[in-house]
């Protein structure tokens, strides 16, 4: 499709998603409007905390290393860390608006209670305001960390309890016992960053997992671990030696999984996302944190583990993940079922072509925006004509069996249903561009 001069673009959300969407369409000089119900850019890493959305808390640090969380032509500065820390990935991020000079196509404190379609493919897009707006096209960009998941356990705990959604500062636990539920990477740092005021901090882990530490043979993880060869194992590699070939590079990299008494992963490494964290591994040795299994039942302020050991606690940190959700898309329109994405390269809706979706995953390897802005690069082609989606019966067959060779490669777990190889991913993106742009010259005869 073309988006004509006059018409416009609605993209819903300005985190990274929406950012590098917006680069990408402003580079395309298609006309756009960028809509987020925060009171400033980041989405979860925005500076000021509104009521009831996901942010990033000040002690998180980036677990992808920098130089990988930012624009190919707009790198983080210089001068911060390897791993830099909330604020300074929230100014990195703002910054980006004056880079671009795109700040005045956004506008804040602004969600989207209903995207409706219409006759020719247009949108009609209501605003938390009460105003209705008409577009050429959507793209949905608002990410995946809105609505929490909570386990349905038997019994009930007396004590608090929050999801990590909520998280701001360990202040809170000092001097209390304190349980995270959840190995991932706001596991792992809520239950380091806690430890340091705790009486006692337990963490309970469901699945055993890899951990990454930041630096591994004298070197930087991802220099250690480098995204090239992630892609050349997945790319060109049979399914049946990748897992033990990559197991096996992990332990000659880091070493054992169950180093510190952590629990024997039951998937190789690479089907799952790894658990990125410079201090639990020490904090554990320490005797500083704890390791339990899943929780299996709740009584007052008693907490049942899967192995029949118990502990008793004062506060409890779910770090159990989030739901993916659009509540202003109808679910004959979309619905995204166990975190599973029915989308032509996780992007395009093959019943709706006007409709686009960014950010809708995780990857194995490093770093989203590079990944998100390969998706705003076949969204803004496509809406400039650059590029021509394949036929919805392709499209759909191309859905399936994405979703299948999810299933094939990684961990059944909701984190994990919309998991890709990052890289590979990438390069998918390039050869569908090419396609695409095939596709959309006529046929001269």
């Amino acid at each position: 499709m073309e988006v004509r001069s006059g018409d416009g673009v609605c993209v819903i959300g300005a985190g990274p998603a929406g950012l590098a969407t917006a680069v990408e369409l402003s580079r395309a000089g298609i006309d756009f409007v960028c809509l987020d119900q925060r009171p400033g850019p980041g989405g979860v890493w925005s500076s000021e905390v509104t009521a009831g959305l996901t942010h990033a808390w000040p002690a998180l640090t980036l677990n992808s290393p920098r130089g990988w969380f930012e624009l190919s032509d707009h790198p983080m500065p210089r001068s911060y860390p390897d791993f830099p820390r909330a604020d300074q990935v929230s100014a990195y991020l703002d910054s980006c608006l004056d880079h671009y000079a795109i700040r005045d196509r956004f506008e804040w404190s602004t969600g989207v209670t209903a995207v409706e379609p219409r006759s020719g493919g247009r949108w009609r897009v209501t605003l938390t305001t009460g105003e209705v707006r008409d577009f050429a096209a959507v793209v949905v960009a608002n990410g995946h960390h809105n609505e929490p998941l909570l386990p349905d356990l038997p019994g009930e705990f007396t004590g608090g309890t929050r999801h990590s959604q909520t998280y701001r500062d360990r202040e809170q636990y000092a001097g209390k016992r304190v349980l995270v539920v959840g190995f991932g990477n706001s596991g792992s740092q809520i239950a380091a960053d806690v430890s340091g005021v705790a009486a006692a901090t337990v963490l309970s882990i469901r699945r055993g997992g890899y951990v990454l530490p930041h630096y591994a043979r004298g070197l930087r993880i991802d220099r250690a671990m480098p995204a090239w060869l992630g892609f050349l194992v997945n790319a060109y590699l049979p399914r049946m030696v990748v897992g033990p070939l990559l197991t096996a590079f992990y332990r000659l990299v880091v070493g054992s999984p169950t180093r510190s008494g952590l629990p024997a992963p039951d998937h190789h490494f690479g089907s799952a996302l790894p658990t990125v964290t410079a201090e639990l591994p020490d904090l554990i040795d320490a005797g500083l944190v704890r390791v339990r299994p899943q929780v299996s039942r709740l009584a007052g302020r008693v907490v049942e583990f899967t192995d029949g050991s118990r502990e008793e606690v004062d506060e409890i940190v779910w770090c159990t993940g989030y739901r993916t959700t659009t509540p202003f898309l109808d679910e004959d329109i979309f619905r995204s079922d166990d975190n599973r994405v029915p989308l032509y390269l996780r992007v395009f809706h093959p019943e709706h072509p006007s409709l686009h979706f960014v950010g809708l995953l995780q990857a194995v390897g490093w770093g989203f925006l590079p990944l998100f802005e390969s998706q705003a690069r076949l969204v803004a082609a496509h809406l400039s004509g650059r590029y021509r989606l394949p036929e919805p019966a392709r499209m759909r067959e191309a859905i399936a069996a994405d979703q299948q060779r999810v299933r094939r490669d990684f961990v059944d777990s909701s984190r994990n249903r919309y998991q890709m190889n990052g890289a590979v991913y990438q390069h998918e993106c390039r050869v569908e561009l090419r396609r695409g742009a095939r596709r959309s010259t006529p046929v001269r005869t």
